[in-house]
């Protein structure tokens, strides 16, 4: 089965990996794009914890990570991201946001200080908001955005010309948005039909509704391996 897996690189390499030792072919195609933003230094020391929804958020901190602070990760490659950067105590939820917020209810407490929420500029759901509804001191900082690619690459075009492609996940709607655009923009609505997409919720099927699929499933990031059937 040759598997198309649509978030950046960074993001995307662990299951890749993953499927190509299981004996799939594996594409990546990020389309969109991270980008550093400029965000004033953070001072760990006035935070109990820090919490990461994605691994880019990592990636874009340019800071020496003290290494005794507590930090909740949404699922495993965003964790493993966080160790590598420095991190030691390092809690993974099951890789989702309602996970991720449930253990954090969970484990953290609000007498302990405030929490630190590094995040992109564009997000599915507030957790700074939810989690400040719940009574806690949350912070935000924002230091990546992302970018969408102007146009496939030249190697996943001609894989989608010649219908080589199996299935393909998709994780936001954002990113849903522009993979229509860019199906549209090169006159290929009529190629998939022999294609199964796997969206993260009804909100990211969405853009994708008007194109002919062979078959459509949500999936929960971390479950992709139960979703190829």
């Amino acid at each position: 089965m040759h598997i198309l897996f649509t978030r950046p690189e960074t993001e995307s390499i662990y299951l890749a990996q993953k499927f190509a030792r299981l004996g799939h072919q594996v594409s990546i195609f990020s389309i969109l794009q991270v980008q550093k933003k400029k965000y004033p230094p953070i001072n760990f020391a006035k935070y109990a914890s820090v919490i990461f929804t994605s691994a880019n958020a990592i990636l874009s901190l340019d800071q020496v990570i003290p290494s005794k602070i507590r930090c909740f990760c949404v699922g495993e490659v965003t964790a493993q991201q966080a160790k590598r950067k420095g991190f030691s105590d390092v809690v993974v939820a099951g890789g989702n946001y309602q996970q991720l917020k449930e253990i954090i209810l969970q484990k953290v407490n609000k007498e302990d200080g405030k929490l630190l929420y590094v995040r992109g500029e564009f997000i599915s759901h507030d957790l700074e908001q939810d989690l400040r509804r719940e009574s806690f001191a949350v912070d935000s900082i924002i230091n990546y955005t992302t970018i969408p690619s102007l146009d496939f690459d030249s190697q996943i075009l001609e894989k989608l010309n010649k219908k080589l492609i199996d299935i393909i996940f998709i994780y936001s709607k954002k990113s849903a948005e522009h993979f229509a655009k860019l199906i549209v923009n090169n006159n290929l609505q009529d190629h998939f039909s022999s294609v199964r997409l796997r969206c993260l919720s009804e909100n990211v099927l969405m853009p994708l509704q008007k194109i002919q699929w062979n078959e459509i499933k949500l999936f929960s990031p971390g479950n992709e391996e139960f979703c190829l059937d």
